[in-house]
């Protein structure tokens, strides 16, 4: 065993929330030392060059590109190249191929107005209403179905499905009055990405952060219990699997929801009050999957794209990201998700083939997402909140809250009350922390 001191602040895991802190502690003069279990940094932000091309198997886009994400504002600080995104609907398809485009529009419409009139009916209802987000979205009487035929009415439902995308988890599992609980202040609108991937904000944030000679890394170094230590100075002890103990003035803890609920009762020492158990309890983790399909000739129209493919199952989101190499960017929603990747491409390749003579090809090289089964992550991130008694967006401000008077600190996507389940979450928990942190080890 051996132990190392002398350090202010340890961050355990090196996703973007823990980047972010590290990068924003460091830069503060305080010293840091992340330790990640993986082989690489960046968490759930996981870019894959396999096909000599960059595919995001985690986040993804800059989603609210001109309506003030934070990540634009760390990318142009790092001199990294974005891009707007093009505002296009795409094409709508189901398992007979591509709709008519009049139908198309008919089931946007239809799907805002049915949004709309949820955001209505929830407006005055009160939080202990136990109704679904599929109980108000896909009754008969939706908007949902207004104008559509008994034929019509089924792709109508399997579009409203799209919204599970994003949530991670069914219509029936959303509790409806939670459900645009952030809608008014969650970065929405435009969508760019970075060129290259969000490896390169990830390796930015690394890189600045060690240049300032204050931040350190320790790859392959899982943390196996956080203990609070009064030996006369105040502190934090960290262990890790392989035997090394390191002691510190203040730990962060970034480990994802999902993990968090896996953990032994004595990781933490002391333990976890109630308070916090019960909110790790009651808040729900999504699944989405991303599959990458490398082609050796191109069979889709790429100006068609992105497709919707309706599914019973859910919407699978086929985003063409390459015509040389021909390559598709999918993201499979969690009613499909375990599905092998070549059943997936038959479902897509039935959906927005366009009556071309020439068989689809199958694909030559497939990457992909495990989030769901992965032991660092479970999941891919937080879902709104559950129907559920007692459940509320206050069950993510318990996530973030801190102990041990302070010196044991939380973040992460889930711990951001207006941000779950996106970058900015995770971008902002980490400033949040470093902030909070920075000034505590300052005042002591």
């Amino acid at each position: 065993m051996s132990t190392t001191k002398n350090t202010d602040v340890f961050i355990i895991g090196a996703g973007l929330s823990g980047l972010s802190a590290a990068y924003n502690l460091s830069k503060a003069g305080k010293s840091v030392l992340v330790l990640e279990a993986r082989d690489r940094i960046g968490g759930r932000a996981w870019t894959d060059s396999s096909f000599g091309l960059p595919v995001e198997l985690g986040c993804m886009a800059i989603h609210g590109y001109k309506e003030g994400n934070p990540v634009l504002g760390y990318a142009k600080a790092f001199g990294l190249e974005t891009k707007l995104l093009p505002a296009s609907p795409g094409t709508l398809a189901s398992a007979d191929g591509p709709l008519e485009p009049a139908l198309s529009a008919k089931l946007r419409v239809n799907l805002n107005a049915a949004r709309a009139n949820m955001n209505k009916i929830i407006s005055h209802s009160s939080a202990s209403d136990t109704s679904s987000a599929a109980d108000i979205l896909l009754a008969p009487s939706s908007p949902l179905y207004t104008g559509l035929s008994d034929s019509e009415k089924p792709k109508a439902t399997a579009l409203a499905r799209s919204l599970e995308i994003g949530w991670g988890i069914f219509l029936e599992d959303t509790a409806a009055h939670w459900s645009a609980w952030a809608s008014g202040v969650a970065f929405a609108g435009s969508d760019g990405v970075i060129i290259g991937g969000y490896v390169k904000l990830a390796d930015s944030l690394r890189s600045s952060a060690e240049q300032t000679g204050n931040a350190s890394f320790m790859l392959h170094s899982r943390v196996s219990k956080i203990i609070q230590t009064d030996d006369g100075i105040k502190g934090v002890q960290i262990q890790t699997s392989d035997g090394q103990t390191y002691f510190g003035r203040a730990a962060l803890s970034t480990i994802p929801l999902g993990v968090l609920k896996t953990l032994p009762k004595d990781f933490f020492t002391p333990p976890l009050p109630a308070r916090k158990t019960s909110a790790i309890s009651r808040t729900a983790v999504g699944v989405l999957e991303k599959l990458g399909l490398l082609y050796d000739s191109l069979w889709w129209d790429p100006p068609a794209g992105p497709f919707s493919v309706l599914h019973e199952s859910g919407v699978i989101l086929v985003i063409p990201i390459s015509s040389s190499p021909p390559c598709l960017h999918i993201l499979v929603p969690h009613g499909l998700a375990g599905k092998p990747a070549t059943e997936i491409h038959d479902i897509v390749a039935r959906a927005i083939t366009t009556g071309s003579p020439n068989p689809v090809p199958q694909p030559i090289k497939i990457i992909s997402s495990r989030w769901k089964d992965d032991e660092l992550s479970y999941g891919a991130t937080s879902s709104p909140i559950t129907v559920g008694e007692g459940r509320s967006p206050l069950d993510f401000a318990e996530l973030a809250r801190p102990l041990w008077g302070g010196l044991l600190g939380f973040s992460g996507e889930a711990t951001e009350l207006d941000h779950r389940g996106s970058v900015p979450g995770a971008i902002l928990s980490g400033e949040r922390e470093a902030r909070r942190i920075g000034a505590l080890l300052d005042a002591v």
